[in-house]
């Protein structure tokens, strides 16, 4: 399995993406700190309180939290640090079964506490500089114009959630696509195109499990 889908260029690194990680890491730090885990959807609460004015901030959304993270850890592993993200959890207080099939997360955490990250300051700022050159640019969208796209792009959306996204429950279409809605619109008002969109979706409410049960 692979643990890092920018480090195999299965996506592409964004703004949004440095922006949520320079914002990110200081608070992961913190955590680790407190000695207790924390939810991604607190976790992003408590984000929006600490950038009120940070655009990519405040549109984040739990459920997509788990791809960002991801960011940081190409600066972990580069740098053979513990993985702090392993203190952002699911609702339920476990991490993911996507992230525990690379990562033994209490074993990270544990090896977190002896690290001082703030010996690696430096090395982080010139991390960011580095691959915010790697970035694709993209244009911002309104949220208006964002669910028109996705209203448009209706009918495909249906045919692939309907392939792709495991329904044991029989759910009808409306309740089965009702938690694809907000991490939809999040990719579209990033900028994204919107196949891009759908299967960044797809893979994290299918695979990360991280903060939404269908």
């Amino acid at each position: 399995m692979s643990e890092n889908h920018f480090e195999n260029e299965e996506r592409n690194i964004t703004d949004t993406d440095v922006a949520l990680a320079k914002a990110y890491f200081p608070m992961l730090k913190e955590q680790k700190l407190t000695g207790e885990t924390i939810t991604f959807g607190d976790f992003v609460a408590e984000a929006k309180k600490r950038y009120p004015n940070d655009e990519s901030v405040q549109n984040a959304i739990p459920v997509s939290t788990g791809r960002r993270l991801e960011f940081i850890r190409l600066y972990t592993k580069r740098y053979d640090l513990p993985d702090l993200s392993a203190w952002v959890v699911g609702a339920g207080g476990e991490n993911s079964e996507t992230y525990s099939a690379d990562f033994n997360p209490q074993e990270e955490r544990d090896a977190s506490l002896s690290v001082d990250y703030s010996e690696y300051e430096g090395e982080w700022g010139e991390y960011i500089v580095e691959l915010a050159k790697r970035t694709i640019k993209l244009k911002r969208r309104k949220e208006a114009d964002a669910v028109k796209i996705m209203s448009d792009y209706a009918t495909p959306l249906k045919a692939k959630i309907n392939s792709e996204i495991p329904n044991p429950k029989k759910l009808d279409y409306v309740i089965l696509v009702k938690p694809f809605r907000d991490p939809i619109l999040e990719g579209l008002m990033e900028g994204k195109d919107v196949e891009d969109v759908f299967n960044d979706v797809i893979f994290d409410m299918t695979k990360s499990r991280s903060a939404v049960v269908i």
